[in-house]
């Protein structure tokens, strides 16, 4: 059985997993690590020394569960430290019989870098978003279409070297290499939203610790992404300070919130360490999260809208809004468009907060090979097509 790692690093928590697949093509978990961190904000990257005791607590602690030993892993890149790039290409179809091959798609790829690469940046994967044979728009894989020219509309994904490098260091000084970066919104997407949704368009809102991801994808391929910078913990901070509360009692709180509950008159009974028993008015607490998430609403429809149009749907993931009771009908209230905050039947850690770990895994198990080789058969090529690593 092979066994495969990701580490996903999000803004407050780093996650590794140890996977494999059943015959069937469900993941399997071997192992998992979660390690809270002090994170980074927007801009930033994080401190070195405290991501790095986060990253080897985590690998070690999913080793242990899994009873192996991790030699490579693939690395998710949070949309903070990633630029996505589009170009046009095109390939004339080479094969004897008139269809479109692989090394046809690969020629496509070459001839679609028409732009300015981004400086300090490296490139981790690019994919075909719209496909034309000949004249003919067509969608999905074009493997063995007949066709003449081949072209496409390419999306690239970039990683920030700082990143990379810190993140290499970091890795080499537990002994172990980076296999592959992968866009974490990307890989987050194509695994929680149904494929026929993403035919169209999806728009990915990754809303974490410290800020939240926006993306927009077509297909298999990230088209653009935005960052804001308000988060999770951003709402914990404001009941801190504005209830003087211990951060523990104001996450707490915040996690069993619900959003537009009519709490009338009643109160929130809390326990401070060392403190006492105080009572706490329902429409305080509200008025204080509920003002910080009309404030992220603002900026998130702004970001939508020059994105995508009303109708393009809305999955919400992370752990900062994700997982707050009424946050989809308060979104939706808010936005304007359909949200929905759901995934795939995993079992173990099934919430949307561990999206991104999920997506890589299901990318490092079924899109790529055991060194990032593609594998030459005809089943592998049609689910891997629209990733090139």
């Amino acid at each position: 059985m092979r066994h495969s790692a990701i580490l996903d690093i999000g803004s407050t928590k780093v996650v590794c997993m140890i996977v494999s697949s059943d015959p069937d093509g469900a993941i399997i978990v071997h192992g998992t690590g979660i390690r809270e961190y002090s994170g980074y904000r927007l801009g930033e990257l994080p401190v070195k020394r405290e991501l790095a005791e986060a990253v080897a607590a985590a690998v070690h602690s999913a080793e242990r569960s899994a009873k192996v030993r991790v030699r490579d892993i693939s690395v998710g890149v949070p949309v903070p430290f990633m630029e996505v790039r589009s170009g046009s290409g095109s390939a004339e179809v080479i094969s004897k019989n008139g269809r479109v091959t692989a090394a046809d798609a690969d020629i496509l790829i070459d001839n679609s870098f028409d732009f300015e690469q981004p400086d300090g940046c490296s490139l981790i994967h690019s994919t075909p978003v719209t496909y034309v044979a000949d004249t003919i728009p067509i969608s999905g894989s074009p493997l063995g279409l007949p066709c003449g020219i081949l072209s496409a509309e390419v999306s690239h994904c970039f990683v920030d070297n700082h990143y990379k490098d810190m993140v290499n260091s970091i890795l080499g000084e537990i002994g172990i290499s980076a296999e592959s970066f992968v866009s974490s919104a990307l890989a987050a997407a194509c695994f929680v939203v149904p494929e026929e949704i993403r035919a169209s368009s999806v728009l990915l809102v990754d809303c974490g610790g410290t800020h939240t991801d926006v993306s927009l994808l077509r297909g298999n391929a990230i088209v653009s992404c935005d960052s804001i910078g308000i988060g999770g913990r951003h709402f914990t901070s404001d009941l801190c300070y504005g209830l003087r509360l211990p951060t523990g009692v104001a996450e707490d709180i915040k996690r069993r919130y619900v959003f537009s509950l009519d709490y009338g008159e009643s109160c929130e009974r809390v326990r401070i360490p060392n403190e006492g028993v105080f009572d706490i008015e329902h429409s305080l607490i509200q008025l204080i999260i509920e003002s910080r998430a009309d404030e992220l609403c603002e900026m998130l429809a702004e970001s939508l809208d020059k994105m995508a149009d009303r109708k393009t749907p809305v999955w919400l993931v992370g752990s900062g809004l994700g997982l707050m009771r009424g946050a989809k009908e308060f979104l939706e209230g808010r936005l304007g468009r359909d949200v929905a905050v759901s995934m795939p039947s995993v079992g173990r850690l099934g919430s949307v907060s561990f999206a991104a770990a999920y997506g890589l895994a299901d990318f490092s198990l079924f899109r790529m090979g055991r060194s990032s080789a593609i594998k030459k058969t005809e089943r592998y090529l049609r689910r891997t097509f629209d990733w090139r690593t």
